[in-house]
């Protein structure tokens, strides 16, 4: 009788062992799986939004139309507006503008108009709107990681980006890079600026700033 219960109990262990490792297998083959989904759901929104940026290069030459790609980074959505008015876009200084206009104002001698030739002339932006171009919000476990547009001065990572596109064929040089919640999966794609075409690449990319 205490041999067979020694052989029960001995039995018992071996089943908690192999029911063990079954779920451990089990486990990893669900970790596995779900990483492989995330990175295939970021690998399709990097390519969706591939997709829009070179529709929005081929809009903006054909129908004579500024149009800027503007990013929430905070709610990881992006939208398109335009604007058909004259629009100059110029480097980001490292002073903000209301501190130009701040010393200009202090500068007794300085008139009114050199104050106002300093102002950017605010082009009026409204959504562009269809089935194509409407609002867009990244899959969930993917989120933007940080946006680099030629006019800006360093990435952005919270907050609004954009990136325009102008009638002559021309798009800001970019990099918009992807990442998972954990931040050990990235995708980035590098916008080029002649000819509109977007490289993307299964890991995070660097910009190239110009200083």
């Amino acid at each position: 009788m205490l041999r067979a219960g020694k052989n029960n109990r001995g039995f018992t262990l071996i089943e908690l062992l192999v029911t063990l490792a079954i779920v451990g297998l089990i486990m990893g083959l669900v970790v596995g799986q779900t990483g492989r989904l995330l990175s295939s759901d970021m690998k399709a929104a990097a390519k969706k939004l591939s997709s829009t940026i070179r529709f929005l290069y081929n809009k903006s030459a054909t129908e004579s139309v500024t149009l800027r790609l503007v990013f929430d980074i905070d709610e990881n959505s992006y939208w398109v507006e335009g604007t058909s008015e004259s629009f100059t876009l110029t480097k980001e200084e490292e002073e903000t503008f209301q501190n130009q206009k701040s010393k200009i104002k202090d500068q007794k001698e300085e008139k009114k108009e050199e104050t106002n030739s300093i102002q950017p002339k605010e082009a009026s932006f409204s959504p562009q709107e269809s089935y194509i171009l409407k609002p867009v919000k990244l899959p969930g476990g993917v989120f933007f990681k940080d946006i680099y547009a030629e006019h800006q001065i360093d990435r952005l990572s919270s907050g609004k980006a954009y990136i325009y596109f102008f009638p002559q064929g021309y798009v800001e040089r970019s990099v918009i890079n992807l990442r998972n919640e954990s931040d050990d999966v990235h995708y980035s794609l590098q916008v080029s600026p002649i000819s509109g075409t977007v490289k993307i690449e299964s890991a995070y990319k660097e910009p190239e700033i110009e200083r």
